[in-house]
């Protein structure tokens, strides 16, 4: 067998089936998320996987978050668990402190007639009268959410408002080498198919 023969029946089938398995698999991972606009040729569409399904892809998230993971009945259940009372009170002495500071600030004359023990012990009778009916609000506020709150919806809309660019380039930040083993594995399957094809090659040309 000849050198050119060696070339074009060995070889070349090697070289251009990886090749071809390369190329093939680095144009699938690209058209996973690019391109993001659509863009005709021939009549034909060319628009990456995830920018073209997103609507899809949000109704899917969307379900089995709300579903699976992050469930409304938890959340309210959780809202129910936090000490309403306790919040309440940090609450109003929170606000008592900046507000009546600003208030007595800008009139000094209250100050000579209310010394700070009684301003103490108002806020803090102000404070039990809120925390003991903050448990009361809680609950209505709970079983308002109830009527109210669409989870999925709310996924939905933030899934969809989400820049696809962004999202592209957090997938390829993440998955950047499984991406390239991709690639690779395409080359090296494209490698062995090339070595089957020179094998036959062989035994059909080389005697």
């Amino acid at each position: 067998m000849s050198i050119s023969q060696i070339l074009t029946l060995l070889i070349l089938p090697v070289f251009l089936a990886g090749l071809h398995g390369v190329l093939t698999n680095w144009l699938a991972v690209q058209l996973l998320l690019k391109p993001v606009r659509p863009h005709f040729i021939l009549g034909i569409r060319i628009q990456g996987l995830l920018p073209r399904r997103q609507a899809d892809l949000a109704d899917r998230l969307s379900e089995a978050i709300s579903r699976e993971f992050l469930k409304e009945e938890d959340i309210l259940a959780f809202l129910r668990k936090v000490d309403p009372a306790k919040a309440m009170r940090q609450l109003v002495l929170d606000k008592w402190e900046s507000k009546v500071g600003e208030l007595l600030a800008s009139m000094p004359l209250i100050g000579m007639f209310v010394t700070p023990d009684k301003l103490g012990g108002i806020r803090d009778k102000m404070a039990d009268m809120f925390a003991s009916e903050a448990e009361q609000y809680t609950e209505l506020l709970v079983k308002s959410l109830e009527s109210k709150i669409d989870l999925r919806d709310t996924i939905r809309r933030n899934i969809l408002a989400f820049d696809v660019q962004r999202l592209n380039k957090i997938i390829e930040e993440i998955g950047y080498k499984e991406l390239n083993e991709i690639v690779i594995v395409g080359g090296v399957l494209g490698v062995l198919f090339g070595l089957v094809q020179a094998a036959v090659n062989w035994f059909s040309f080389g005697g």
